[in-house]
């Protein structure tokens, strides 16, 4: 759906029908930006993945600029033949890595190793121990996003999920009827636009419709066969 489209809807609600416009289209988009993000800081619905190549002797790296948070964490490692496997980085926090590695600030060859765990600190994600020789492979991000900014709402699609754009109008009419002091209109819409907060976690988790769900171990031997898989 076009961002125009959700624009000229919010018109249509504020009665915004003459050549006099009390809400100018630059006001209008950025309630529209200011609901893609608040809309998507809620549910996490947005999703996007990335590499970074690890250095020797180097532990923080810049996270994507669009990042809100870590889904799944992959990097190449080298086990004892030479061979590289992608295998899963776990998350931790600065105050267990302090505990657990109390060196983990010192960089130089005698502290480094293959990563195990990260952590993330400021705008950076953080591998401990401190990457080697062996370490400069790829990593492999899944994290989710922060949408993209709507600059041209009549080339510009909305970041989230069609089905849903009845949640942003719920938000831009909540927000301009909260300028012009229409609090009953107001609190309708925001009423609105929570219960679509609720809509758009539901379908983030129903995206994969024949997942399994409450089983609570972390394996890498999967709980089903199938002829197509050599184990």
């Amino acid at each position: 759906m076009l961002a125009s489209q959700i624009i000229s809807d919010a018109r249509r609600e504020l009665l915004e029908y003459s050549a006099q416009l009390f809400w100018s289209d630059a006001e209008l988009l950025r309630l529209l930006n200011r609901a893609e993000t608040d809309y998507v800081n809620r549910t996490r619905i947005l999703e996007d993945k990335a590499i970074m190549t690890l250095e020797q002797g180097r532990s923080d790296y810049p996270l994507p600029s669009n990042w809100i948070s870590a889904r799944l964490i992959m990097m190449k490692k080298v086990d004892s033949t030479g061979k590289t496997h992608w295998c899963r980085i776990y998350p931790t926090n600065l105050e267990k890595v302090a505990q657990e590695h109390p060196d983990f600030i010192d960089e130089t060859v005698d502290h480094q190793g293959q990563p195990g765990v990260y952590h993330i600190w400021g705008n950076n994600i953080v591998f401990t121990p401190t990457p080697d020789d062996l370490s400069e492979n790829e990593v492999y991000l899944f994290y989710k996003s922060k949408p993209i900014p709507i600059v041209n709402p009549s080339t510009d699609s909305l970041n989230v999920d069609e089905t849903l754009a009845e949640g942003l109008l719920a938000y831009m009419l909540w927000k301009a009827w909260s300028k012009e002091k229409e609090i009953d209109l107001a609190e309708e819409q925001k009423s609105i636009y929570i219960s679509y907060v609720g809509e758009g976690r539901r379908w983030v988790k129903k995206k994969s419709g024949d997942q399994r769900y409450k089983i609570d171990l972390d394996s890498p031997t999967p709980f089903f066969r199938h002829s197509s898989y050599n184990f």
